[in-house]
């Protein structure tokens, strides 16, 4: 979003209108430390250790915390929310079809790590594929994506894609370390105020049931941007039922859950993503 160069005059010029944030991440403390009262809140931590992690945790880093009790009581906290799947809580655990910087594995898949067969799939490559993923259960959610990195390397992809030979040997879903970038913005919450202050409306969205970023932290940070509310916290409706909540701010930014979705909604919750971008 380059609405500074649209400020100054910068050709070509962007029509931007507004922007849409799903389960964003800000960089700022409050990403991790929102993961606590998420987790107790559905029952994954106790009453005890919730206790003692906000006795104890005041002011820490919780990626790198210094107090000593803070560091063991959220080296429980970890063990406990690694029981279940963190882009969705109420889902199934299952293997990742590649290395995140959230993977779980289950050694329980067994025999269904092999890998598709070119030859029944129908795919045309133009060499033996070099890493493909492991295969996890067919009901897993991630199995979309172990198809993605057949359907992405197949030559009829590519080609209709413009990907052009000698460019990109093999695409690989989430590919730590082959994205040449540097990180260096500690936190992203003054862009958001800086432009939505300048009127491009924003759609911040969170998936109610994901533990990676909670709604609880993305709910703190956009009141942290202080603008007074509009439209205050309401049900959003689908076919007669709550599919989610909402609020509406002053400087264009609404925010909204969806019920039921994780991380990726639009991934869990297609219909009601559809129905909120529509709207």
């Amino acid at each position: 979003m380059d609405q500074a160069g649209n400020k100054v005059g910068r050709r070509p010029l962007l029509n931007l209108k507004g922007y849409l944030l799903g389960n964003p991440a800000t960089g700022e403390r409050i990403d991790e430390s929102s993961k606590v009262p998420f987790a107790h809140g559905f029952g994954i931590i106790s009453d005890q250790l919730y206790e003692t992690i906000l006795g104890h945790c005041q002011g820490q880093d919780y990626k790198n915390p210094t107090n000593v009790l803070c560091a063991k009581a959220l080296g429980t906290f970890h063990s406990l929310l690694s029981e279940v799947m963190l882009p969705h809580i109420l889902w199934d655990k299952c293997v990742y079809s590649s290395a995140g910087p959230h993977a779980e594995t289950d050694d329980s898949a067994g025999a269904g790590r092999k890998i598709l067969s070119e030859e029944a799939a129908g795919i045309k490559m133009r060499k033996r594929l070099k890493h493909p993923p492991v295969r996890p259960p067919l009901d897993c959610i991630n199995y979309a994506h172990y198809l993605s990195y057949f359907w992405a390397n197949d030559e009829r992809t590519r080609d209709a894609l413009g990907v052009k030979d000698g460019t990109v040997d093999e695409w690989v879903r989430c590919q730590d370390g082959g994205v040449p970038y540097t990180r260096d913005i500690a936190s992203s919450i003054k862009y958001h105020r800086n432009v939505t202050a300048n009127g491009y409306r924003a759609l911040v969205y969170s998936g109610d049931h994901d533990s990676v970023v909670p709604h609880l932290g993305t709910q703190a940070w956009v009141r942290s941007l202080d603008f007074p509310i509009v439209d205050e916290w309401r049900a959003w409706h689908l076919h007669g039922q709550s599919a989610g909540f909402t609020v509406s701010y002053s400087n264009n930014m609404t925010f909204a859950t969806l019920m039921g979705a994780g991380h990726t909604a639009p991934e869990y919750e297609p219909e009601k993503c559809f129905a909120m971008f529509s709207r």
